[in-house]
């Protein structure tokens, strides 16, 4: 698939891995929707988006666990661009002692990187059944292979993406919709600066991967039909790998 022209959804797209991909898919001629809770980024990124007069891109107050409230982005989309191509499913949280605290928080952590993938993905096989197929990226982590004792809620909430994301390998051959995902190592965004108090964590952002490198797989996937139900990972900086179905 070209991205030239394409419809695009994007959540948790105000900042980080988010914002470097909404500004990639717009270079590359992409009209992209952006999801997300921080309304003040999301209007500074779509006012660097939206230059020369030309409505690249648009922003959506979009907290992915309101299902309404995701139906409307969606909805959104549709009615301002005419259609749905591509769903990146990127909203992402994670914090110290969500388990640990004895609270009821780590609840919050499973809506937004999981409950959200699941349903954002529903929704997008929706959509794009009206367009003939299309592509669904989700946001996993490389902890979703190999876990962090400190952050087993998280860990969890990534292994699901991961294994929801293969068993959808199959919607390739039923309606054209490609189903994969990305899964990074560490990465100094906005959510990563909230748990880099850890030791296994300052460790790891001695050597953090770059911004267009994780973008550099979304953009992958969306260009390469032949990846279906596989998961590119990130471990480190110029090491990316895809791991197939197969190897599951």
């Amino acid at each position: 698939m070209q991205i030239k022209d394409k419809v695009v959804i994007l959540t948790g797209g105000a900042n980080g891995i988010g914002a470097a991909l909404a500004r990639r898919l717009v270079l590359e001629g992409a009209q992209v929707v952006i999801g997300d809770i921080d309304k003040n980024s999301g209007q500074v990124l779509i006012t660097e988006l939206n230059q020369n007069n030309k409505i690249n891109a648009i922003f959506v107050f979009c907290d992915v666990t309101n299902f309404d409230l995701l139906r409307q982005l969606f909805d959104t989309a549709q009615n301002t661009f005419g259609a749905v191509d591509i769903i990146c499913n990127n909203a992402g949280i994670g914090q110290i002692d969500e388990f640990y605290d004895q609270t009821d928080s780590w609840i919050k952590v499973i809506d937004v990187n999981l409950n959200a993938v699941i349903k954002g993905t529903q929704l997008g096989i929706e959509f794009l059944k009206k367009r003939g197929g299309g592509v669904i990226i989700n946001t996993a982590s490389l902890v979703g292979f190999y876990p962090l004792e400190q952050f087993p809620v998280y860990c969890s909430s990534k292994y699901g993406v991961v294994g929801f994301t293969q068993s959808l390998r199959d919607l390739n051959n039923t309606d054209k919709i490609r189903v994969n995902a990305v899964a990074p190592g560490f990465v100094d965004t906005y959510l990563t600066q909230n748990i880099i108090k850890t030791p296994v964590v300052k460790s790891e952002k001695s050597r953090s991967i770059p911004f267009d490198e994780v973008v550099n797989a979304f953009i992958k996937i969306i260009k390469d039909d032949k990846l279906v139900g596989d998961i590119i990972l990130i471990p480190k900086e110029n090491l990316s790998q895809i791991i197939s179905k197969s190897f599951l």
